[in-house]
């Protein structure tokens, strides 16, 4: 791990940088002024630090990077040990509804030999933050472990780092299969697009809809649908229950009606259920 890590810790704990590097889960887009999608905002939106990986399978967070005046800037990406998860990174494609810019259209950007990501751009008029989607792939035979996964932001003659520490867990996610559910519209929030799988896994509701162009809404889908192979592969007949009960929603016709989570679990609701299901896959098997 490249030792610069101790003196951007060191200039981030003197307050001198005027730039900033933040992360944020899938369900917390982010505008091109910086800020989460109106319909997105949780009142205390997840930190990103240690976060949990199951074995082939994706996870996808957000790389944002704030420099004045749209200064040039470099990021990189360390991992140790070295090429423990695959990344590939890519630049949203923002719309505009009502006054609203939301990221959801995907373009890859390439990776240098050394890790960089290449030829972020900014896009809107007056946008003042780089978003970065980060897409990263465990292999079913990765070993079960903790790795250190660090994003390098080089502005100003500084540097800034935000150490992630990745939990790879035992359970090995098989293949989704099924129907694709239909993609929620764009303008609604992040977490309805991941209800989709829910609900065809919890309800056997299924509202069809096609692969279609790379996109946010369908890298959210995509790991939704993990999430249920996985579920489906556990076997327990009382695994939708547990799964609601997890969310607090104890009448299963009533939430089948509504899919969704309680209005205190904020926008990012369906990260307890991912979160239910990794415990869960992580128990011995009696």
């Amino acid at each position: 791990m490249a030792p610069r890590y101790y003196l951007a810790v060191a200039m981030l704990a003197a307050g001198v940088s005027a730039q900033s590097l933040q992360v944020y889960s899938e369900f917390q887009r982010i505008d091109p002024f910086g800020a989460v999608v109106a319909v997105d905002r949780a009142e205390r939106p997840r930190e990103i630090l240690s976060p949990a990986l199951a074995r082939n399978a994706h996870a996808t967070f957000q790389a944002v990077v704030t420099v004045p005046g749209g200064s040039p800037f470099s990021l990189y990406l360390a991992q140790n040990p070295e090429d423990a998860v695959r990344v590939t990174a890519y630049q949203p494609a923002f719309v505009k509804r009502g006054e609203t810019w939301i990221p959801d259209g995907l373009e890859p950007l390439k990776l240098s030999e050394i890790r960089q990501v290449l030829n972020p751009v900014r896009q809107v008029p007056g946008q003042t933050v780089v978003v970065v989607w980060l897409d990263l792939w465990v292999a079913a035979g990765a070993p079960v472990r903790r790795t250190r996964f660090e994003l390098q932001l080089h502005a100003g003659g500084q540097w800034i780092v935000y150490p992630m520490e990745l939990r790879i867990f035992a359970p090995v996610v098989p293949a989704a299969q099924g129907r694709l559910e239909a993609l929620a519209p764009v303008e609604a929030p992040a977490a309805r697009t991941a209800a989709g799988p829910l609900s065809a896994y919890v309800c056997g509701a299924v509202r069809g809809g096609e692969e279609g162009p790379l996109t946010v809404r369908g890298l959210i889908r995509r790991n939704a649908r993990q999430d249920m192979a996985l579920a489906r592969s556990l076997g327990r007949a009382t695994l939708p229950a547990e799964i609601l009960e997890a969310l607090g929603a104890a009448d299963r016709e009533k939430w089948c009606q509504a899919p969704g989570g309680p209005p205190q679990l904020g926008a990012e609701w369906y990260l307890r259920v991912r979160d239910f299901l990794y415990r869960t896959a992580a128990q011995p098997k009696p």
